[in-house]
Formats: C-alpha cells, structure tokens, sequence
C-alpha cells in the first residue's frame, strides 16, 4: 500500500489558519487533498494534524469531505507521521504539505514509480523545482530509520530533518524529469505562506480552475509568457531548514 500523508496545522506565523482559506468556494487544505487524490500511484490519503484545541477545525472539515484525519503531536511532527503511517502499515509514503495547492500529481506518480522501481528509501530532484511542489517520497523503513535516529527538535519538527543531515546513510537517487514534466523546472514561488502569497494562489485559481482541477502545465507555460503576475509574492523569501 502507498499512502499520503498531509500535515496540516491552524498555526502559522506568518499567515495563520492559511488551509482554511478559500479558493474558488473550496479550503486550500481540500484543494491539496484533491490534488493528490488524482495521483494513480496512491491508495490511500490521510490529513495528519495535532490534537491542540486549534485544529478542531480541520478535523470538522475532514469529517465534512469524508477525508481521513488522524491526531498526534503538535511539536514532535515525526512522532505525528510515525504512528499515522503505523495504523495504515504502507510501503511507501508521500509527505505532502498542505501549504501547496499547485503540488502536481504527475510528479507523486513519476517518483513512486522510480522508487518501486530501484527500491530505494527516497527518491529527490535533480535540480531546482518551483516552490510549491511539497512533497518528499520515502519508505516505511526509511521512516522507521527516521523515528529511531532523529534526537533533535528541529529534525523531529521537520519529518525528514535527519535525512537532510545524513542522506549517506540512506539509499537515494536523483532523477531527472521526463519531457512531460520538465515545466517543473522553473524558479517560480507557488506556495502558501504569507497574504501576498494567498493573493497570487487566489488569481490562479480564479483564472485556470475548471472542471475541479487546475492544470499546473497550463498555469507555467502562461506565467511564463508574462511574469507580471508573479510580482505580488516576489519579496517574500522562502523560509529554509538549517543544517
């Protein structure tokens, strides 16, 4: 079994309760669930948050789309994804963020295939994708890995903290993106944290979401003729973990 795995909390600094917020009479945090609902290589999807008071909400939203929703600790996020990924004893698991309702689901099925495939722990990108893709792929054993090695805050408060500290002591492999998804292949800031970033996701969406669906392709190739658009979030910097 494959499984994703949406963390999601109402906390966030610089732009609280983001996921709830409304794109074409729908919360961002059910865009990004339907996004990955459309990748061919995931048999399952749960939201994972905390079981601080604040993200009530979120579980009420779950129980209203009928989306799974499991509850574990709010700091120690590692610990949240290890026990949620235990109660489903998958394979292989996709770490979706839920600040990126532009992830692309041709791209979750492009690396579970290649992870199958040469049966690795995880797979990463060759090069520079746009920000906004929120998403890492690994095993169960590689979480297993995880959950008994990270001993640090910031490597249990970011998942995979560290693997990003220690990828020699996991098997890996960059590949790089077939033609039909090398459009990802762009500098372009397409995530969700700060209100001028909720304003450029908004005009996205309003301007290419048809039939329940925003096509990403579509989306690059006209930022691409004009970059104008892209100037209300172009300030922002991207926060980064620290090694």
């Amino acid at each position: 079994m494959n499984i994703a795995i949406i963390q999601a909390h109402m906390g966030s600094t610089r732009l609280p309760g983001k996921i709830m917020k409304k794109m074409c009479d729908k919360e961002v945090l059910v865009h990004v669930y339907e996004r990955c609902k459309r990748s061919k290589k995931l048999d399952k999807i749960i939201i994972a948050t905390s079981t601080n008071k604040e993200n009530d909400e979120i579980e009420t939203l779950c129980e209203k789309y009928n989306i799974e929703c499991f509850r574990g600790s709010e700091d120690d996020v590692l610990d949240r994804y290890y026990k949620c990924a235990k109660k489903y004893n998958p394979k292989i698991i996709v770490r979706i963020t839920s600040d990126c309702p532009l992830l692309e689901p041709k791209l979750i099925d492009y690396w579970v295939e290649n992870l199958e495939k040469d049966e690795l722990e995880f797979v990463e990108e060759e090069k520079e994708i746009f920000i906004g893709f929120g998403l890492d792929i690994f095993t169960m054993e590689a979480l297993e890995k995880l959950k008994k090695k990270s001993t640090e805050a910031k490597q249990k408060e970011h998942v995979i903290g560290y693997y990003l500290e220690h990828k020699n002591e996991f098997t890996n492999k960059k590949y790089p993106l077939k033609d039909n998804l090398n459009y990802l292949y762009r500098p372009y800031r397409l995530t969700l944290d700060t209100s001028e970033d909720y304003e450029l996701i908004k005009k996205i969406y309003e301007k290419f979401y048809k039939h329940g669906f925003v096509n990403l392709e579509e989306v690059i190739k006209y930022i691409d003729k004009d970059e104008t658009l892209l100037n209300i979030n172009k300030n922002i910097k991207q926060k980064k973990y620290i090694i």
